[in-house]
């Protein structure tokens, strides 16, 4: 993969306030970031598996609509695999 790339998605919360989400590839490891719009800066997490899972969908998306090389879905498939994640195959295949 290239370095440097940064990948983000919001969600909505409990009290109706979206929660921004990032993930960052540093060229060695991802990176997960969390904000709120009220907040100052991005502040780190430790990825849940549903995070993770979230990444790989987003990914895969962007592969769909030729924004992202295939390798690259395929680069974070083998570390899930490492963690011991499997992603939904329903968009699992090229």
């Amino acid at each position: 993969m290239t370095k440097n790339q940064i990948h983000e998605w919001h969600e909505r919360i409990e009290d109706g306030r979206k929660q921004y989400i990032r993930a960052y590839w540093n060229s060695r490891a991802w990176e997960f970031q969390l904000a709120h719009p009220d907040g100052e800066k991005w502040m780190p997490m430790e990825p849940t598996q549903e995070r993770w899972l979230e990444l790989r969908d987003l990914l895969f998306r962007k592969y769909q609509r030729k924004k992202l090389p295939w390798k690259y879905v395929e680069h974070l498939d083998k570390q899930l695999e490492k963690l011991g994640i499997k992603p939904d195959d329903a968009t699992g295949e090229k």
